[in-house]
């Protein structure tokens, strides 16, 4: 048997194929909101299928990107979701104006960098210290962990709408 790779330029015989999964950011209408959609129903499809490791990556992943969009193209270059909220507050970022989602939605981000300050809890079975990933953290419950989730991710798509609709 033949190895065929399922990846293909952009004239591929597959890329205009409904089916075909599109990897570029080069066709997105707006990439970083597709990017952050992809990332949130990846995370949901995680929490739903109960895929605990993943599950908890892909929601501090959407976090960071989300932290990242909201900064726009002037983002600190760190995977630290501190360092991002805090470059966010030293902007005077409404993320940080104490209004009840926002409260909920930097806690959620703050519970998260508790867990894993430095991004590699839950995308390997140990940490750069040889230590096991998540060791420190039990369980999630899927049911809050999917409404926090889906709170941070609808706060910056609002964000993001609000951003683009506003006169330059």
């Amino acid at each position: 048997m033949t190895y065929r790779s399922p990846f293909g330029d952009m004239n591929t015989s597959y890329h205009n194929d409904g089916d075909a999964l599109c990897l570029s950011r080069t066709h997105c209408a707006d990439p970083v909101e597709d990017t952050l959609a992809e990332f949130h129903q990846a995370a949901v499809a995680a929490i739903v299928n109960r895929v605990p490791q993943p599950a908890f990556f892909l929601a501090r992943q959407l976090a960071q990107l989300g932290l990242k969009a909201l900064h726009d193209d002037t983002f600190p270059v760190t995977h630290s979701l501190t360092t991002l909220l805090d470059e966010l507050a030293r902007r005077g970022d409404e993320l940080l104006a104490e209004g009840t989602e926002q409260n909920l939605v930097v806690a959620f981000v703050r519970d998260l960098d508790h867990y894993d300050a430095v991004g590699d809890q839950g995308r390997y079975p140990t940490t750069r210290t040889g230590d096991p990933a998540l060791a420190t953290v039990c369980c999630a419950a899927p049911a809050l962990l999917r409404e926090h989730v889906d709170r941070l991710y609808g706060y910056v798509q609002r964000r993001l709408t609000a951003l683009a609709a506003a006169p330059a």
